[in-house]
């Protein structure tokens, strides 16, 4: 990959998810468990959501990020479903 955008970043305490443009592929969210410039992502999303679907992004976010922060995972939820700049 030769250069990466990074559109939004979101944190909290140890955790963030970054939104990068890869430029090769869909734009994705990466979820991060400790500093994003040092270690490797833990799960990626990538796609669109609906308004209905907040609860299932952030039920999805809480199981394949493991350990992340249930306001962070609810925040990002909301963002992906309410959001309409993405």
């Amino acid at each position: 990959m030769s250069s990466v955008d990074v559109l939004q970043s979101f944190q909290l305490g140890r955790w963030s998810i970054v939104y990068v443009d890869t430029h090769e592929s869909d734009s994705a969210f990466l979820f991060y468990s400790n500093d994003p410039r040092t270690s490797h992502y833990v799960t990626l999303w990538s796609g669109s959501a609906q308004n209905n679907e907040e609860q299932s992004i952030e039920d999805w976010a809480v199981k394949n990020a493991p350990g992340i922060p249930p306001k962070l995972a609810k925040c990002f939820a909301w963002h992906v479903t309410k959001d309409r700049n993405l």
